[in-house]
């Protein structure tokens, strides 16, 4: 009896833990993230999902560039923590873990200035004008170029797209935010 019942509990937490995993696979699935909000009337849009010590992101825009999203930026840009995706076209999806060096710029990727990228895993697709971006990182990378992503309370961010694929160009849009991180779910 103590053993059946011990494997429906684990069959149960199984089921549980694999409804609300999310796959980054550049698809985003009903329920698969717990927070979201939409910015620029739905020109760009952030869901996430915290699990144990990582965080799961998504961006759907609609892009035909380049889509990042940067944390804890002290001045405008400045001492952002950014993440960029590129879903080209043809397929080929990259990613780049930035730090913005000025409030304007420049914002060259973590391994060009002694860190490390922390990006775990990331995938894109684009669909008729729309782009997916998931990623997914540690809350908490030990790199000096990655802020600490929390768990839950209020955490800052800016986001942008741009119209172009090239990583030096300006944004198209961009905005900042409080993000209410929610908690783990």
């Amino acid at each position: 009896m103590k053993r059946n019942l011990a494997a429906a509990l684990l069959l149960l937490g199984i089921a549980v833990s694999a409804a609300h995993a999310v796959d980054v696979d550049g698809k985003i699935l009903p329920g698969e993230y717990a927070r979201e909000v939409s910015f620029d009337k739905g020109s760009f849009r952030l869901l996430w999902r915290i699990a144990g010590d990582k965080v799961f992101m998504a961006i759907d825009s609609d892009a035909k560039g380049w889509v990042a999203i940067g944390f804890e930026p002290t001045r405008i840009m400045a001492n952002s923590d950014m993440i960029f995706g590129f879903v080209e076209t043809s397929g080929g999806v990259r990613a780049v873990d930035a730090w913005s060096t000025g409030m304007f710029g420049p914002h060259p990727a973590d391994t060009a200035q002694g860190g490390k990228d922390s990006i775990l895993s990331f995938a894109g697709l684009r669909s008729g004008n729309r782009l997916v971006f998931e990623f997914s990182r540690a809350l908490d990378t030990g790199d000096k170029f990655d802020k600490i992503i929390p768990a839950a309370g209020t955490f800052k961010i800016i986001w942008a797209h741009s119209q172009s694929m090239d990583f030096n160009a300006k944004h198209s849009k961009a905005g900042s935010a409080a993000l209410d991180m929610g908690g783990s779910y």
